[in-house]
């Protein structure tokens, strides 16, 4: 069944990335060059929610660098324009860690029909080309599910640090298995009201999609936001599959704010987060395909730097889960 399923609709998956050339071809002008490299550093845990957990998506760690427009491989450039037409190009650099538990850690031996302790070190490339109201992104990730992936270093390491009790069915995670994965998402940005100033309300419908043999998904949502300065950005981000408008930003103002609210609904095929090993048996849980979000958060430019807080609210992603699951997401990025 889980072969069979996945081929049902890995299809679809691929398809939308191939359909995300077509939707990306803008009838506007390019934005201004814009000289400056992004750094970035976030946190995402379900300790920064109220009420506080440990379990499920327990943590995401991810550094991220964003260059200059125009500074980017002749022939990333190259497939950029001829997928996506004109635009303004940056590439971005990922590096990140996310770790996920059954919902009790204090088992030895978890309940097989839970989720499996798992974690997934990545390195993530990706293309960001923009017009003045469309951002097309392209990616490619590498990496590693398993204890190579020292997601039981991480999370058992820094309960030791605050005093905390280990988790303790780390023995029963995933076994290593290289990943490889490629998304590409469309980011849209229409004014709505404006009312002077700088003051507006925007929408931000986005689609998206990967393939690959971490997880193979499509979806569509997006965000309404209110603030100042709201083309400096199309919304901040998050670590995917959440809608998420990447690390590349350039302010229109000295000072750049807004909140939002958002949803996505999303169509999953395969994760082998849940689902387990791909070449070797491993625990694994019963993965429910239609999913779902809501979002809601705020995001402050201040001299050049960012800073975003979303809170995220889930629908079950298997079966057996809780009605649905939360947490938050702390990003800082810094231009030079």
């Amino acid at each position: 069944m889980k072969i069979v399923s996945r081929t049902r609709f890995v299809a679809f998956a691929s398809l939308t990335l191939l359909a995300l050339p077509y939707a990306a071809r803008a009838q506007n002008q390019p934005p201004p060059p814009d000289p400056a490299s992004i750094v970035t550093a976030q946190l995402e845990n379900d300790a920064l929610s109220v009420p506080s957990t440990d379990e499920l998506y327990t943590n995401g760690l991810r550094l991220g660098y964003v260059s200059p427009t125009g500074d980017l491989p002749g022939f990333v450039s190259g497939l950029g324009r001829q997928f996506f037409g004109p635009g303004t190009q940056r590439m971005e650099i990922d590096l990140q860690q996310v770790i996920f538990t059954p919902t009790d850690t204090q088992l030895y031996n978890p309940n097989p029909n839970d989720r499996p302790y798992a974690g997934d070190l990545s390195v993530r490339f990706s293309l960001i080309q923009d017009t003045i109201s469309t951002r097309s992104v392209a990616g490619l990730a590498v990496g590693i599910v398993g204890p190579a992936a020292l997601g039981q270093s991480v999370q058992n390491g820094f309960h030791e640090i605050i005093g905390q009790t280990p988790n303790r069915g780390w023995h029963y995670q995933l076994h290593n298995e290289p990943t490889l994965d490629v998304s590409g998402a469309r980011i849209w940005r229409a004014d709505l009201l404006d009312f002077g100033n700088g003051l507006g309300v925007q929408a931000l419908p986005q689609i998206s999609a990967q393939a690959g043999n971490t997880e193979i998904y499509a979806q569509a949502g997006g965000i309404v936001r209110f603030g100042q300065g709201l083309h400096s950005d199309f919304g901040p981000a998050l670590i995917q599959p959440q809608l998420s408008g990447t690390d590349a930003y350039t302010p229109t103002r000295p000072l750049v704010w807004y909140v939002f609210a958002g949803a996505l609904g999303r169509v999953v095929a395969h994760n082998m987060l849940i689902q387990g090993n791909d070449f070797t048996a491993s625990r694994h849980a019963s993965l429910i395909p239609l999913q779902g979000d809501l979002e809601i958060g705020g995001a402050i430019i201040y001299r050049g730097v960012r800073i975003s807080a979303v809170e995220t609210f889930e629908t079950p992603e298997f079966h057996g889960s809780a009605p649905a699951f939360q947490y938050g997401s702390v990003a800082i990025s810094a231009r030079f």
